[in-house]
């Protein structure tokens, strides 16, 4: 009889690779009201001996570019046939889906904030970590490797990044480029250790010979750096043989099909010896690529469900979700515009019924609905598609699959074309399919004959196509929380302010103060730009005609203050120039000045000017929102124009004096230029913290 894997784990490594704590019986589950399931806490389930990561793959983050999604790089390059200078017109698109979108953050660390949102969902699911795929050890897939470290340790709770050089990648053809690379992260607290050694999992590990391995180990060693090798491998049978001296486990990439997954995938798992090493096993949810006119024949959710049992019937000591972001190829779980959160639900049940080897109990119910868009034999435009796409798998699938999570006895119901489709099921996980039609199809659960859930499908089912779409599209959910996504989400950021000094009055003469102003563009020229008090107690700043305009406050900035100027509304008018107005910081003689300078409607930049130094751009355009919070801060010798609650520039006044005279003006470059900027007020706050 086979010993079981975690036995095997054991003697491989010791019992410390377990990290073994498990749950106790005073643990209790925490309600998950998005899933069919209460699930244990975070940190216990990754404080188990079974882990589980998702490979992480950098090309795909939640945005390119930080712009509204309806132009961002996603859409106009990947989703468009003439996408990045035509390439994808032969197969219509690079990915069939994107990230779920949201509209611009509008702030400088966006990049950030999403990597911290990804690292974020990752872990609500219980699993342990990200493997990130290493291809370059330069540029952005490098910088954003660095960044996710940053956002893993911010984010805590016993997450963290399994180290995967992909052997395919940099590293094949510069191979002395990995070890150098290493050695500047190996001693960061987000990577995956086990009893203290940094764990690498090279992909496609036999690119390179087990004497080439042996001796970068050792080289790793020589400079401070213990480390425990997991290879992976594309057909592991082929090679384990030949690297187990080496390795304490293995990994496999696995396979796209359904077919080869209930065959000789397990056939080669009872079959080929193992040498007493742990199996990180596959989990994959479908494989679908436009660019190479394929997709594997997964049918439906069963792929991704089965490679979960397989890893558990052969007791996998971790499994490796394939993949978490990458679009290219279909793979991913995370949530997106093609799989909604489907394969994302499913793998927070899997985690923890693979991490506690107990199948968590249902506790609400849920459907979840998966199938193509069109028929397998859809037949694409030849003038536009080039090659017709293949299903590989020995049997393409034209079927509807409703998945149901029952915690009782109910029927699953498919109405498509006017016709009920319907089967009753004890309770329990449960698939209902039906033959794939044109239409839009419905959904149910129904008990004692009412509706528990009801879901009409996101998409139409049409064979009118111009380009194939062979990606099964899913969605789904439980009755108590259903999540559903009707366009870009915008992320709310509240401000961080500081304890509230004082309001601050624009210093402006009766005498020259416009009532009854408006936050509207002024007809130009204008006699002379202007201040002006609206009805509803704002203030305009108003320009117009070739001109400027200035407002100084009288009272020096404090230090360890800012003052904070709320701007509902900016409006332009550049007539063929330009139109800016500047929120200043100087010196007392008025010789220095530096400036936030908004200067259209969606963008900013910094300006200033010092002795013997022109006017000039010290920060180019960053991308802004309106009504924005604009704050000017003194405090450690320094000061720092903020955007929200983002620093945008900084300076430091031992080099240029104290900058604490604050001032406000427009200037306009024509005389037909016009702008008009409206400031509910302005207030003096401490700094945060202070």
């Amino acid at each position: 009889m086979m010993k079981p894997w975690s036995t095997l784990l054991l003697g491989a490594v010791s019992a410390a690779l377990l990290l073994c704590t498990t749950a106790t019986a005073a643990e209790t589950a925490q309600k998950t009201l998005q899933w069919p399931f209460d699930r244990l806490p975070e940190e216990t389930l990754r404080a188990m001996k079974k882990k589980v990561f998702a490979h992480y793959f950098s090309q795909f983050p939640i945005s390119i570019d930080d712009r509204d999604p309806a132009n961002d790089y996603y859409q106009k390059g990947y989703l468009h046939p003439d996408g990045e200078n035509g390439k994808h017109r032969a197969y219509g698109h690079f990915i069939n889906q994107r990230p779920i979108p949201r509209l611009p953050r509008r702030v400088p660390d966006w990049a950030q904030l999403d990597r911290y949102e990804e690292v974020r969902m990752a872990a609500e699911t219980g699993m342990d970590g990200f493997a990130y795929n290493i291809l370059s050890t330069r540029g952005r897939h490098w910088t954003t490797l660095l960044d996710l470290m940053k956002q893993v340790k911010k984010y805590g709770r016993g997450f963290s990044i399994l180290i995967m050089p992909d052997m395919t990648a940099e590293f094949k053809g510069h191979p002395e480029r990995m070890v150098p690379a290493l050695l500047k992260i190996a001693d960061d607290p987000s990577l995956f250790r086990i009893d203290g050694k940094l764990v690498i999992a090279p992909y496609n590990a036999y690119a390179q010979s087990p004497a080439w391995w042996k001796e970068r180990i050792a080289e790793l060693k020589q400079n401070g750096v213990d480390v425990l090798f997991i290879p992976g491998f594309q057909g592991w049978w082929k090679y384990l043989k030949d690297y187990k001296d080496l390795s304490i486990g293995f990994f496999d990439w696995g396979t796209s099909t359904l077919d080869e997954q209930i065959r000789w995938r397990r056939k080669a798992l009872a079959e080929t010896p193992r040498y007493g090493k742990f199996f990180m096993a596959p989990v994959r949810p479908q494989d679908c690529r436009p660019r190479a006119g394929w997709s594997g024949e997964c049918r439906g959710s069963e792929l991704f469900r089965e490679m979960w049992k397989t890893a558990m019937d052969y007791d996998a000591g971790m499994v490796q979700l394939i993949t978490w972001s990458d679009y290219s190829e279909g793979s991913e779980i995370a949530p997106s515009t093609g799989t909604r959160w489907a394969f994302y639900d499913l793998t927070a049940y899997y985690t923890s019924w693979f991490k506690t080897g107990k199948q968590p109990k249902i506790v609400r119910d849920a459907i979840y609905y998966f199938h193509r868009l069109q028929s397998v034999k859809a037949k694409h435009d030849p003038a536009k598609q080039k090659k017709p796409f293949r299903v590989n798998g020995p049997k393409a699938y034209d079927e509807i699959e409703l998945l149901g999570f029952l915690k009782e006895p109910g029927v699953l119901r498919i109405t498509l074309n006017g016709r009920k489709h319907e089967k009753a099921f004890p309770a329990g996980i449960h698939k209902f399919r039906i033959p794939l039609e044109e239409g839009r199809p419905e959904f149910a659960l129904l008990r004692n004959g009412k509706e528990i859930i009801k879901l009409r499908d996101n998409w139409t089912i049409s064979n009118k196509i111009t380009y194939s779409n062979l990606l099964y599209h899913a969605d789904g959910g439980t009755a108590e929380a259903p999540r559903t996504w009707n366009g870009p989400i915008k992320i709310e950021v509240k401000p961080i302010l500081g304890r509230h000094l004082r309001d601050i009055a624009l210093p402006i003469p009766a005498e020259k103060l416009r009532n009854h102003a408006k936050a509207e563009l002024p007809a130009a020229p204008l006699a002379e730009p202007f201040f002006g008090k609206t009805d509803k107690g704002t203030f305009v700043l108003a320009g117009g005609g070739k001109g400027s305009l200035s407002l100084a406050f009288s009272e020096p900035l404090p230090d360890n203050t800012e003052m904070i100027f709320h701007v509902n509304s900016m409006k332009s008018r550049p007539a063929g120039g330009w139109v800016a107005f500047f929120l200043n910081a100087g010196s007392a003689d008025g010789k220095t000045r530096f400036g936030l300078t908004p200067r259209t409607e969606k963008q900013t930049y910094v300006s200033a000017s010092w002795p013997g130094t022109p006017f000039r751009v010290v920060r180019d355009n960053f991308d802004v929102e309106y009504p924005a919070l604009y704050r000017i801060r003194r405090a450690g010798g320094k000061l720092t124009f903020l955007y929200g609650n983002y620093p945008v520039y900084s300076i430091d006044e031992k080099q240029h004096g104290k900058t604490d005279r604050i001032s406000l003006s427009i200037s306009t470059e024509k005389p037909a230029a016009a702008g008009v900027l409206e400031i509910g007020k302005v207030e003096l706050r401490a700094v945060p913290g202070k």
